[in-house]
């Protein structure tokens, strides 16, 4: 989650769009550990930085598109020497080969290509990616068994993709080589993959936020986020000692808002020094080192939990307890201190901003303790009708995560707000509308065709249509002759709330659909309701490709054409 330093209950952090080049490395499931081979894969990997947790000195400064043989980066013992394999790591440095080295690295190569290709992918899956990358460029023969195996290839490629990339960055600017991290969203897209850089380049690229001043050093601190732990651990500490010495204390609440999310993944030693940076601000400061360090507070272990409790009770002003208590995430937390963080915000005196710490409990309300939902719902019950929409739209799809009784309760909740608020309601619940009963599901659609205004309407889809294609058949249409009935300046937008699901709709409603986008006059708004009908998860209906490609030649305008053929790409989800 990204964050705003200005306070206020309706803040939402601005978040750049992120790079489109740098692809992410993604989770894999761990490997078993291959029995009954030779060599096995000792489970503890001897100074390796397994996914970040232990140091590992490589340095990679050659070219990345060079795939020349280098120095070896693992050893494993040769099967005559133990029965149980040890992966250790040596230093990745080109030098001049000696009969001594070259022996060696031959010897280390046989024995890692006498592995299995599992071992080889279990392995891979305990490595940073630019490790790997370093393994597979120590020898011609390794590179072509990182190849062949899937999980290591993924992770080599991801890796050489990424210093490609870094190095690009670095040369952006002659006389500043970082200038381009300080661009909207760089930082930010190069965060995920710090396991795709050097040991030298994270070094450099942290020296490189410890010369920034203020907002700059802001700006980067909040972009590393949750990624702190992507680091090595020696330059962990370096940026905790950044935090621990900026002299203004707004400064060190900014910077503990910044790198807070990133604290679960961190040592121990780590999290409580920056625990004790936030224990050492008070009001304002304080509430910014709370939301920070409480994005990830179910995941520090309970002493820690305890401690950011207590510092959230701590606060006296109305504005800096909700606004603790909004960035406190309650997955997690153990019961009794959600119910103390509860009490907190049911005590704030102010109204106002009363509502606002109880609409940020209803934000968590999936991670509840059962009383602790029931009370919330029994809360909004009593409020005035705006105060009650404002919770009810902080349920958002986290409404599906209550027990039926209280499911049926907000419904009935929903149905006596007026009708602008219940359009809002409608729109903020989105998904969580395929999680409730289907009974539940027709009361919602009939408070959207009793709403007066093709606007409400329209907005009122854009959360009744996500995760259309998990609602009952007769819901499903119900919308569909919701959206027939808009108006044209609605339609599009109406497609585009529907647009994820469309391709997993019945036929028949696939067409319906399709004649609504046909039926638009607006070339703009036809674009979008192209974009719409081919942006889905599925395609269409095959018998409906005919149609759909008049439609596209519709929109021939030079104008338009390169966007429909961008919306012909396949998306992420597609392609996976």
């Amino acid at each position: 989650m990204r964050v705003s330093a200005k306070r206020g209950p309706f803040k939402r952090s601005f978040k750049w769009p992120v790079i489109c080049w740098v692809i992410s490395d993604e989770d894999h499931p761990a490997h078993p550990a291959c029995a009954g081979h030779k060599p096995k894969v000792r489970e503890i990997m001897r100074d390796f930085d397994v996914r970040g947790k232990a140091p590992m000195p490589i340095a990679l400064e050659a070219d990345i598109t060079n795939d020349s043989p280098a120095e070896p980066v693992l050893e494993v013992e040769g099967p005559g020497q133990s029965s149980t394999s040890v992966v250790e790591q040596t230093h990745f440095e080109p030098q001049a080969a000696s009969g001594a080295s070259s022996s060696r690295r031959r010897q280390h190569t046989s024995s890692l290509l006498s592995l299995p290709q599992n071992a080889l992918s279990n392995i891979a899956d305990r490595l940073r990616p630019v490790d790997v990358l370093s393994l597979a460029s120590s020898s011609r023969e390794l590179r072509t068994a990182v190849q062949q195996t899937p999980l290591a290839e993924i992770r080599r490629r991801t890796a050489r993709r990424v210093q490609a990339i870094w190095n690009g960055l670095i040369r952006y600017d002659v006389d500043n080589p970082f200038a381009a991290l300080m661009y909207p969203g760089v930082t930010e897209s190069l965060a995920p993959n710090f396991d795709c850089l050097t040991r030298a380049q994270q070094g450099r690229l942290v020296a490189f936020i410890e010369g920034q001043l203020g907002p700059e050093r802001n700006s980067v601190l909040n972009d590393i986020g949750a990624n702190l732990a992507g680091l090595m651990p020696e330059l962990q500490e370096r940026l905790v000692a950044l935090v621990e010495g900026l002299q203004d204390p707004e400064h060190r609440g900014l910077a503990l808002q910044a790198l807070g999310g990133g604290a679960p993944a961190v040592a121990a030693e780590l999290q409580e020094r920056l625990v004790t940076v936030a224990e050492g601000l008070d009001g304002y400061d304080r509430s910014l080192g709370v939301w920070g360090l409480g994005l990830g507070v179910g995941r520090l272990s309970p002493e820690f939990q305890e401690r950011l409790v207590a510092l959230a009770e701590g606060l006296h002003e109305a504005e800096d307890r909700v606004y603790a208590l909004r960035g406190i995430t309650l997955a997690g937390l153990r019961p009794d201190l959600q119910q103390r963080l509860f009490v907190l915000a049911n005590s704030i005196n102010e109204a106002e901003q009363r509502v606002w710490g109880l609409a940020a409990f209803a934000q968590e309300v999936a991670s509840l303790a059962p009383a602790l939902q029931q009370e919330l719902v029994r809360l909004a019950e009593g409020l005035g009708e705006q105060d009650r929409a404002s919770v009810l739209r902080g349920f958002g799809a986290g409404v599906a995560s209550l027990a039926p009784a209280l499911q049926q309760e907000v419904v009935r909740l929903a149905e006596r707000l007026g009708e602008q608020n219940r359009a809002s309601v409608l729109r903020d619940f989105g998904a969580g509308v395929a999680g409730l009963e289907p009974n539940l599901q027709k009361r919602l659609v009939a408070i959207a065709e009793r709403l007066a205004s093709a606007a409400d309407r329209a907005s009122a889809l854009e959360g009744l249509g996500t995760g259309m294609a998990r609602l009952a058949l007769e819901v499903q249409e119900r919308l569909v002759a919701l959206v027939e009935r808009l108006d044209q300046t609605e339609r599009a937008a109406a497609l585009q709330a529907l647009g994820a699901d469309l391709g997993r709709l019945a036929s028949e409603l696939q067409e319906r659909l399709l004649s609504v986008a046909e039926g638009i006059h607006h070339r703009a708004d036809r674009l979008r309701a192209y974009r719409a009908l081919t942006g889905g998860v599925s395609p269409l209906a095959a018998e409906l490709t005919p149609r759909l490609t008049a439609f596209a030649n519709s929109l021939a305008d030079p104008e338009y054409w390169a966007c429909v053929l961008a919306a012909m790409l396949p998306t992420r989800e597609q392609s996976k």
